[in-house]
């Protein structure tokens, strides 16, 4: 019989707060309001006694809970022009991939240096895209994960994926892609 590991809130808080908040800056929203956004997700799971109720993947119940925050967020700031926010209209939030946030990488050269091609690199994707891209490579989020993260299915998660990575193919971007890549994470 498997043990489950009981969490607290502040366990996760050390946890997660890091991936979240370079997840959150992504939105093109202020380093407070990400702060803000995660505050409130964590002040949330406060109501409960035991985190691990019901909770099988505490990165993919946190990143969702962010993201649908953010979206809230969009409601009330940019309430004129999100009024009608619906599902075929969460495209219109902004995403950019942050490829980090460590401030000590950042000001290295070769890691600047690295930045500016991803981000080169990534620009001929719409902003649904490398927010996927994002998820899927930087954070290695599974398709399902996205899916319920992201509010769509899964074999749209995964089309979807593939059409970016697609269009990456047909600007000859994607062998460029995964060595920038592979040298940043690896």
């Amino acid at each position: 019989m498997k043990t489950k590991t009981k969490h607290t809130v502040d366990t996760l808080y050390k946890e997660y707060a890091d991936e979240m908040f370079a997840y959150a800056l992504g939105f093109k929203i202020d380093r407070e309001m990400a702060m803000d956004a995660i505050h409130d997700v964590f002040c949330r799971l406060c109501a409960y006694d035991e985190v691990d109720l019901s909770i099988e993947n505490h990165r993919y119940y946190l990143f969702r809970a962010l993201r649908n925050q953010i979206i809230d967020i969009y409601k009330k700031t940019r309430r004129e022009d999100m009024e009608m926010l619906t599902d075929d209209r969460l495209d219109e939030i902004p995403y950019k991939v942050r490829v980090s946030i460590e401030d000590e990488f950042i000001v290295r050269e070769e890691q600047a240096e690295i930045i500016r091609k991803v981000d080169s690199l990534l620009e001929s994707l719409n902003s649904r895209q490398r927010e996927l891209i994002y998820l899927y490579f930087i954070q290695e989020c599974s398709y399902e994960e996205i899916s319920g993260i992201m509010h769509m299915n899964v074999a749209a998660c995964r089309k979807s994926v593939y059409r970016a990575l697609l269009r990456l193919k047909q600007e000859n971007k994607l062998m460029l892609f995964y060595l920038i890549l592979s040298v940043n994470v690896g």
